[in-house]
């Protein structure tokens, strides 16, 4: 039973990482990163939208915004693949992060209070929120140009093993 546990959930990571490779990496001329998606849906960090809010090293305070866009699923069923397909432009929220570069932690509003992101789980959707820590490094990159998490690794439960908190195509797509 355990072994079908641990089955089910890599496949779900693995599922995950596929899943965003079947969105485009960046819309908009490269200002919209993919930070997020699944069931069509693609959410991006909009590197335009950056808003320093407190610059206090190694404390820092970023705002940026994401937009939801929508992708048709008539392209999918013909291409199997959202990149170079029809899209739509939807809502956008705003995301604050706040960060401690000497400890290297992000923390994020969680009702009224801030809350710790967690860097020993794993950042696909079999468990957490892959929107957190790439939307975090993206308004990082884009208000300073220089990686925040880098090479870090976190220690995931599902794979048992140490991971890269930002995979690497991330920063590709940011030019970093």
């Amino acid at each position: 039973m355990m072994k079908m546990l641990v089955l089910v959930c890599l496949t779900m990571l693995l599922l995950s990482a596929a899943a965003l490779a079947n969105y485009p990496a960046t819309l908009d001329n490269g200002n919209l990163v993919l930070v997020d998606g699944g069931m069509g849906v693609g959410r991006y960090a909009d590197k335009t939208s950056v808003v320093v809010e407190r610059y206090a090293p190694p404390d820092y305070q970023i705002a940026i915004n994401v937009v939801s866009v929508t992708f048709s699923d008539d392209y999918w069923r013909q291409h199997e693949t959202y990149v170079g397909g029809p899209y739509t432009l939807g809502d956008v929220f705003t995301l604050r992060f706040q960060y401690n570069w000497d400890r290297k932690s992000i923390a994020y509003p969680f009702g009224q209070q801030w809350k710790d992101w967690d860097i020993n789980r794993d950042y696909s959707h079999a468990e957490g929120d892959p929107l957190i820590p790439n939307t975090a490094e993206v308004a990082f990159v884009s208000a300073y140009n220089m990686k925040f998490f880098g090479d870090k690794n976190g220690y995931s439960p599902v794979l048992k093993r140490e991971r890269r908190i930002i995979e690497k195509s991330l920063y590709f797509a940011l030019g970093i």
